[in-house]
């Protein structure tokens, strides 16, 4: 049993578009012992507030208006809002589609509540992601909590990593130093970043031995070819961002060389007709992503990871054909 003190150390903030629902959670969690809250209605200003209150726990409604709480929840886990990117957040919704669950996890929200829900399911959730929150994954679009299945974890080479959790801290009773937590905070930005790389490398070397051929057959690009090459491309800018002002800024040439490639392929769109100009580009799709995977893993035999690379391969092409045979959703 949490002591009621622990619990009022815990900062949470709470939003909901509907004040009747927002009385309940106030309600609910004073009730637990949670006394220190902040509530809101939109999302006008979330930034700052997030800066004033410095919650140790995020929940608000999917359909928060003024702004986009799935974006939103992105944005901080990617570093790009708020000053913890590790910051606890669940989410709300009326309207659990596959589409809109789907949206919610893969932007790394911790969990989501579908309503109407109870005041136990709330404070049962409140307090797993605080003392049972699992360690986040990284892949190269997705940073958050790792939501594989035990089972389908297998081998994977996907490093499970343990971010900091003040909130699981103040629960447990333990001391909390607010430099001791910025220490933590960018020792697990600097892991997340490692990780990033790695994956953003990975998905260049495996998008680039797949499109390739296709551009080089003389067959028009498809959509799903031009999804990929979209993909490469995105990849490539998060790692020209990630590199910046780094030791390994000089990679950015070596990617500033590959997306001049990939987006004068990309220009033609559907358009797309093989001719012998085309040829150095192609080529420098796969090198160039050949070299940048290789530098992002010194410590791999580069037979071993075009090995890695076939296999992801034959892996999504043995899905794809799984789902359009209707034996996997989609």
């Amino acid at each position: 049993m949490i002591p009621a003190e622990r619990r009022a150390d815990v900062r949470i903030l709470y939003g909901d578009p509907a004040l009747g629902t927002r009385r309940l959670y106030r309600q609910a969690l004073v009730s637990a012992g949670y006394t220190h809250l902040r509530e809101f209605e939109t999302l006008d200003g979330f930034a700052d507030l997030l800066h004033v209150a410095q919650p140790d726990l995020v929940f608000m409604d999917v359909e928060m208006p003024g702004g986009n709480a799935i974006a939103l929840t992105n944005d901080l886990r990617h570093g790009r809002l708020g000053v913890n990117p590790y910051l606890p957040i669940i989410l709300t919704t009326w309207e659990p589609q596959q589409s809109r669950v789907r949206q919610i996890i893969d932007a790394g929200a911790d969990d989501l509540l579908v309503k109407p829900l109870s005041t136990r399911a709330l404070l049962d959730r409140v307090e797993a992601v605080g003392l049972k929150r699992k360690p986040f994954v990284v892949t190269s679009d997705y940073i958050g909590p790792d939501r594989r299945r035990s089972e389908a974890r297998g081998g994977s080479a996907i490093q499970l990593i343990h971010v900091p959790n003040p909130m699981r801290a103040k629960l447990a009773g333990e001391p909390l130093d607010p430099h001791s937590l910025q220490h933590e905070i960018m020792v697990a930005n600097e892991e997340i970043n490692r990780q990033r790389l790695r994956a953003s490398a990975f998905r260049i070397a495996f998008v680039a031995e797949q499109i390739v051929p296709v551009y080089e057959s003389g067959l028009s690009p498809d959509e799903g070819t031009l999804t990929m090459l979209g993909d490469l491309i995105s990849s490539t800018e998060d790692i020209q961002r990630r590199v910046a002002d780094t030791e390994f800024a000089h990679v950015g040439q070596i990617s500033d060389r590959l997306l001049q490639a990939a987006r004068q392929i990309a220009e033609q769109g559907v358009t797309f007709v093989y001719g012998p100009e085309w040829h150095k580009p192609l080529e420098l799709l796969k090198t160039l992503g050949e070299a940048v995977l290789a530098f992002f893993n010194p410590d791999r035999d580069a037979s071993a990871l075009a090995g890695e690379v076939a296999e992801a391969i034959d892996r999504f092409r043995a899905r794809k054909a799984a789902q359009n045979a209707g034996e996997i959703p989609s």
